[in-house]
């Protein structure tokens, strides 16, 4: 009888040894719940936004070359190829910076905050002209701005009046900034082709305004119903095409 108090005793002690591993484990998950990663919808919203604005720009690019191969395809003769290829080398001349380009856009002017009157601030960013010191724009900033534009549409961008092509450089050379080799100083003068509402909501959404005030910087933007954006003036190096001399040389 002893033997068998002293089992039910064992047996009712390891239950309550279990409930109660079990209970304080449930009570340490509700005081401590697992956080999960989580983004606001106006996030997402704007990440969507992109995402389908990219998907757009890319049905656009496969629409206008689906065209092209089939206007190449349906040349009744040699005079209407050669039409068909004038058109492409005036469209490729543009894509390449080397003809000059108007249309609707915006001008951003990136000036120092001590320039401008306080009365003429934007009351979100009445900051005393000598509350930051004064901070150099580098080259990372204009790129990233430049960057910014084309994301939003840009289709030609000059920088203090030099055309920014693919292959433009960007880069610090000191405490100066150049454009390939040439210099620009401030105040620094940026030009983007394109739908103005696009662009500026663009860099509205990206913090513009943020990003150079840490530079103690005020950025003006203006829409533009007609803008000229100038030819790329610099001079192109060539490294992998060679002129064919002859039919049938390659």
């Amino acid at each position: 009888m002893f033997i068998q108090k002293r089992k039910i005793a064992f047996i009712l002690t390891v239950i309550s040894v279990i409930i109660g591993v079990m209970l304080a484990t449930q009570l340490q998950s509700n005081m401590h719940p697992m956080r999960k990663e989580s983004r606001s919808i106006n996030e997402l919203r704007v990440t969507l936004q992109k995402e389908l604005e990219k998907r757009k720009s890319l049905l656009a690019d496969i629409s206008k070359y689906d065209q092209l191969l089939y206007q190449y395809e349906t040349s009744l003769n040699e005079g209407e190829k050669v039409n068909v290829m004038k058109d492409e080398l005036a469209r490729a001349r543009k894509l390449a910076g080397m003809v000059s380009l108007e249309g609707e856009g915006v001008i951003i002017h990136i000036v120092d905050r001590a320039m401008i009157p306080p009365s003429e601030l934007a009351t979100d960013a009445m900051i005393p002209p000598d509350a930051l010191p004064p901070t150099l724009v580098i080259d990372e900033d204009l790129r990233w701005l430049v960057n910014v534009l084309l994301v939003n549409g840009a289709k030609a961008v000059s920088l203090n009046g030099n055309r920014l092509i693919s292959t433009t450089a960007i880069r610090n050379v000191g405490e100066e900034i150049q454009v390939d080799t040439k210099t620009i100083r401030p105040p620094y003068e940026i030009r983007a082709l394109g739908d103005p509402d696009a662009l500026i909501s663009g860099l509205k959404l990206e913090g513009v305004d943020g990003n150079f005030q840490l530079a103690n910087k005020v950025v003006e933007l203006e829409k533009q119903e007609r803008l000229t954006i100038p030819a790329y003036s610099g001079t192109r190096t060539i490294h992998y095409m060679k002129p064919v001399n002859a039919k049938g040389d390659s």
